[in-house]
């Protein structure tokens, strides 16, 4: 009976402590992030910024007054500082996007689809010209559209065939970005929208914005008003793998059109927006906007340009992150007082935020860069 007894005491501890075991390996794997916010290092350059990238313990910003690019560290010292003229033989107009390379080179892209490749002290080393010119007008900034992989360029570069990337169907009926050679300027289409795209299809929406990433050559594709990630195979042939919706808890979208070139969001109400996206080696981050309902948007009057910055009061802006076998993260607010990201090498690195001084209401002679960390609840 003591036998007995003793057994159903072991069973029961044992079965207590797999329990526990059961709980404890659940929280290992747990998908839950916070961002942190650990330092923050000061640049000493009084300008807007308009675009930047950083890598590697060095960062590139955009000035678009002063057509300049400064290059500084992560301790904030500036080691480069160069204007460029808009005319001329040694000219660079408007380089928002700005990509750099392993070995500290930098290529820039501008709004108007003007290529360059720069030296490590940001001087021109070349302009890169295709053999025909990009129609868009308009993007550039911390947009996400310009990459560097296997010795290629891949931008968003719109005009082959004349295509009007304005057009109510240019995502439907064209390559979406261009592989180029910056040696020689030649250029192949890669891409295509798939069906599993809206855009796919006859129907009338609002215009998207088409950002991507790369890592392990596999691209990422997000367009801006979709909470999609499209994710294709550059090791054979472009071929499309997948799809990955992001589940948002809220995404505003304004729908359907009746007509075509219909604008509704920022007229009528906002639509929910990818403001950034990063791919990282093992996991991709989304930072997105919500979105604002019309009768709040009609109430505040937020078409009004001037109430532009009541934006941030009425909706949230957001981490989610994307592991490789498609587990979603928690939606991680993002205050306010961080504005756009510099890059997101890996999330087992920091990464720079630049500080957003208009919502903090602080003016200073220097900028201000946030050194953040996303780090997984738990660990």
């Amino acid at each position: 009976m003591r036998f007995t007894f003793l057994a159903i005491i072991i069973l029961f501890v044992s079965q207590i402590a797999c329990s526990e075991k059961k709980v404890s390996d659940v929280e290992a794997f747990s998908n839950e992030w916070e961002l942190l916010i650990l330092d923050s290092i000061q640049v000493d350059y009084l300008g807007t910024v308009d675009g930047g990238d950083f890598r590697n313990g060095k960062g590139v910003i955009y000035n678009f007054e002063e057509n300049k690019l400064i290059a500084f560290d992560s301790s904030g010292k500036i080691n480069y500082e160069i204007s460029y003229p808009k005319d001329g033989p040694e000219k660079v107009e408007y380089p928002t996007q700005l990509k750099y390379t392993e070995d500290g080179s930098v290529f820039a892209a501008s709004f108007m689809g003007w290529l360059y490749e720069l030296n490590t002290n940001l001087t021109l080393k070349q302009e890169i010209k295709l053999s025909f010119l990009s129609q868009s007008q308009d993007g550039g900034g911390f947009i996400k559209n310009l990459e560097y992989y296997n010795d290629s360029l891949i931008s968003f570069y719109p005009g082959r065939d004349d295509a009007n990337p304005y057009g109510p169907h240019f995502i439907r009926d064209n390559f979406l970005l261009e592989k180029i050679d910056p040696k020689t300027g030649g250029s192949v289409p890669l891409i295509k929208i798939p069906n599993t795209s809206r855009y796919s299809t006859n129907k009338y929406f609002d215009r998207p914005i088409i950002q991507f990433g790369i890592s392990r050559n596999k691209l990422h594709l997000a367009l801006s008003n979709e909470p999609l990630i499209h994710i294709y195979d550059l090791t054979d042939g472009e071929t499309y793998l997948s799809t990955v919706d992001f589940k948002p808890s809220k995404f505003l979208d304004n729908g359907e059109h009746p007509e075509k070139n219909q604008y509704i969001s920022h007229f009528k109400m906002l639509d929910g927006k990818i403001k950034q996206l990063f791919v990282t080696e093992n996991e991709t981050v989304v930072f997105y906007e919500e979105g604002i309902e019309e009768d709040i948007f009609i109430q505040n009057e937020l078409k009004l340009r001037e109430n532009y910055p009541k934006y941030k009061d009425f909706q949230n802006q957001v981490f989610k992150i994307i592991a490789q076998d498609a587990t979603l993260s928690n939606e991680i607010i993002v205050p306010y007082k961080i504005g756009y990201i510099l890059n997101i090498e890996n999330l087992d690195k920091p990464f720079y935020a630049l500080r957003n001084d208009d919502f903090i209401g602080e003016e200073q002679d220097f900028l201000t860069f946030y050194k953040l960390q996303l780090l997984r609840k738990g660990s």
